[in-house]
């Protein structure tokens, strides 16, 4: 580990100043962990521990994380036997009463500033908050319509305000009261954070999008993975939306969303003079929009019926 350890340098903390845990899931991240790690040793903001929570990663970046942590605040899980729900309560079960607030980070986000801890949890302040999330933006090798979908999902905030619900624990934080009030679902295996987000937010507590505490996260997945990914996702929209909050009809769920996506990316690759976002748009949006359907049909068949009513607006999601 190195000598200036995140934790030392940690090691002042200011007696009014809520106590933050970082909790860091990582599995195979060494192209983006050493970044991630180096601007969180950066904040400002100096109360808080690192945790470290890794899938037993075999490219390094383990080895990193050692760098930066010790020893007793780094975990492994089997990435064969991987739950979400299960990894982050094990996090916060892990923290335990060590920290009065915990803040979730995906080792491949990259905090932007080194006011980001300050700014993502200040909203926390407020006791009708209950959890808060900060914007991603695209990194530098995103393909053109990742990037789009990631600025629209994020952005200043005012699409996704319109949507059913909207969240993502790549790059979030809460109190620890409040994760101990509502633990996280292992009923899905994607989706988690929108599942108990949206869980605090009909419990009555708000959920508060923080711009100004932006990280840099991207994925480019291939259509398989994009399939991959949106069937679980649609599979887990059977269980959270059981109440009936979307239009599960083949119409409103799989078709119209499809044509609208379609339209809304070739006027933003005319926009953008972006001949790769025109040709990508039908075989990507196809592929994500059949592969939601199909989990979503999937779920359904699990015995997860949705109840009366239609809700309006677009899909939850996840990770940008």
């Amino acid at each position: 580990m190195v000598e200036d350890s995140i934790e030392a340098q940690a090691g002042e903390h200011a007696a009014h100043a809520p106590r933050v845990a970082i909790a860091m899931r990582s599995h195979n991240d060494i192209d983006t962990i050493r970044g991630t790690l180096e601007m969180v040793a950066r904040q400002g903001y100096r109360n808080f521990r690192l945790w470290n929570f890794d899938s037993s990663s075999c490219d390094g970046t383990l080895e990193v994380i050692r760098e930066y942590n010790d020893p007793a605040r780094i975990h492994q899980n089997d990435p064969k036997s991987y739950n979400p729900g299960r990894v982050l309560s094990h996090a916060v079960a892990t923290i335990g009463a060590e920290a009065d607030i915990i803040v979730f980070l995906n080792s491949d986000a990259t905090p932007e500033r080194d006011d980001w801890l300050e700014r993502l949890i200040a909203p926390l302040a407020a006791p009708d908050v209950g959890a808060v999330f900060g914007r991603q933006t695209p990194r530098a090798d995103c393909r053109e319509l990742f990037r789009k979908d990631t600025e629209r999902a994020f952005g200043d905030g005012k699409a996704s305000a319109g949507w059913v619900h909207f969240f993502s624990m790549a790059n979030a934080a809460a109190r620890r009261e409040v994760l101990a009030r509502y633990p996280f679902e292992t009923a899905v295996q994607y989706s988690e954070d929108i599942e108990w987000s949206y869980r605090l937010r009909r419990a009555g507590l708000r959920i508060v999008y923080v711009p100004e505490a932006a990280a840099m996260h991207s994925h480019n997945y291939t259509l398989a993975q994009s399939y991959k990914r949106q069937f679980g996702e649609g599979k887990a929209e059977a269980w959270i939306f059981r109440n009936g909050e979307l239009d599960m009809s083949l119409l409103r769920y799989m078709v119209m969303p499809t044509g609208m996506e379609v339209l809304r990316d070739l006027a933003w690759a005319l926009r953008e003079r972006s001949l790769e976002a025109a040709l990508h748009s039908v075989p990507l949006r196809v592929t994500q929009k059949w592969g939601r359907w199909r989990g979503l049909r999937a779920g359904l068949g699990a015995g997860l019926a949705p109840g009366d009513g239609h809700g309006k607006g677009e899909h939850s999601h996840g990770e940008a």
